[in-house]
């Protein structure tokens, strides 16, 4: 099976077709030089909050960046709940939902894009409310976040967060352009 096949965009594939599942390039950053990258695709379904959540934290245990896997998962479940809600309003047929995750040493990245054009809001809720919490968590976990249109087939808009690492936990990659 070839790895777009199980959902994920490997580097070489990135390579030849000439683009990176979802693009997140309005954030400064050359991601063709980032070493750590990884997209799954999901369908817009309650068991893509779960999903995307366990496969998040796997790749930062197996990046050593374990120790941001709650942040992470945290941010990334909320993401990808926004994107079911709102995907969910597209009709009958399931929308996809695409979660990509990179480092290049001096941060970590995560985005989620949607078919959804409706943009994310953050929401200013009274203590009685019982949700729309989702980008307040974000912008909480997160050193920032925002978002973006997206060209990628299928999809209309993603939604980012970083992280920026710790001096000490900077990687050798560190003195590549970003």
């Amino acid at each position: 099976m070839s790895g777009t096949e199980l959902g994920r965009a490997l580097p070489d594939q990135e390579q030849r077709s000439g683009c990176v599942p979802v693009p997140p390039s309005h954030h400064g950053h050359d991601l063709d030089r980032w070493p750590l990258r990884d997209a799954i695709t999901l369908g817009a379904l309650a068991g893509a909050v779960p999903s995307a959540r366990g496969h998040v934290r796997q790749l930062l245990w197996e990046w050593r960046l374990a120790d941001l896997g709650h942040d992470v998962g945290v941010v990334v479940s909320e993401l990808v709940t926004n994107s079911v809600m709102a995907s969910a309003e597209l009709g009958p047929a399931v929308a996809p939902v695409l979660i990509w995750l990179g480092s290049d040493g001096r941060r970590v990245l995560a985005a989620v894009a949607d078919a959804s054009r409706q943009p994310p809001a953050r929401l200013d809720l009274g203590p009685e409310a019982e949700g729309g919490r989702g980008l307040a968590l974000v912008e909480a976990f997160s050193d920032r976040w925002g978002w973006h249109p997206t060209g990628t087939a299928g999809l209309v808009k993603a939604v980012w967060a970083e992280w920026c690492l710790p001096a000490d936990r900077r990687t050798r990659s560190e003195g590549q352009d970003s």
